[in-house]
């Protein structure tokens, strides 16, 4: 159960961030440094989850 909840809240901070990408590029003058950040945290937080719903564990 804990892994289910560790995951929901990965996947929850991943579309979170993606909201504030979306919002930082209408501040922010490096649109494409910003997305780059973005994605490839989320695209991690992603794998992450994924990979605890899994059950695969990195200790």
């Amino acid at each position: 159960m804990r892994r289910t909840a560790q995951a929901i809240c990965l996947i929850g901070l991943a579309i979170t961030l993606i909201g504030v990408a979306f919002k930082l590029n209408h501040l922010a003058g490096a649109h494409i440094i910003t997305n780059v950040g973005v994605v490839v945290l989320v695209a991690g937080l992603l794998l992450w989850a994924f990979g605890l719903l899994r059950g695969k564990r990195n200790a």
